[in-house]
């Protein structure tokens, strides 16, 4: 089982606290408030594009609790928690008018650990020796990743990390 102590060690430096947001600290589940302010959360490069973690927390509409962005879109994108639901979920908005967030993960501690495991997956892993070339084995390296998602919930099932698997078993990436 993947420990949040194992993750902060991973990402070292990397992983970036935020100051306290006393006015919505009420509203964050215990397991929340330690992952924002003393594990913390890193960049990465994943699905979609650079990942970037903010230097403070933003409170948008008392709903989303902004802590990331997107490198080539920060205007447009933004990561937020969900202070009703505890769910990690994104924005894009190119236009201005779209206030619809789409779920990543079930809650703060989920998404840092798939993060996690998506990272050392990509960075760490010796697969080759054992699934062959990526593209011509890409379905083999999609299951044994979905496989490690599973490990820690089923969100994979659903949203970004659903469709980065899908993606993967059908070689688009």
């Amino acid at each position: 089982m993947i420990t949040l102590e194992e993750i902060k060690e991973y990402f070292g430096k990397e992983g970036r606290t935020f100051p306290e947001a006393t006015e919505v600290n009420d509203r964050l589940p215990e397991k929340t408030k330690q992952i924002l302010y003393k594990i913390g959360l890193p960049d990465y490069s994943g699905y979609g594009g650079d990942y970037i973690t903010l230097d403070r927390l933003e409170i948008i509409n008392n709903r989303y609790l902004k802590y990331g962005t997107r490198k080539r879109d920060s205007e447009y994108y933004r990561e937020c928690i969900d202070m009703f639901t505890g769910e990690i979920v994104f924005n894009l908005n190119y236009k201005g008018d779209n206030n619809e967030y789409h779920f990543w993960n079930s809650n703060l501690e989920a998404y840092l650990k798939y993060v996690y495991t998506y990272t050392k997956y990509v960075n760490e892993l010796e697969i080759p020796q054992k699934l062959g070339d990526y593209y011509k084995n890409h379905s083999k390296y999609a299951k044994e990743l979905k496989r490690q998602f599973l490990q820690i919930n089923k969100d994979v099932e659903n949203g970004c990390w659903a469709n980065l698997i899908e993606e993967m078993d059908l070689g688009v990436i």
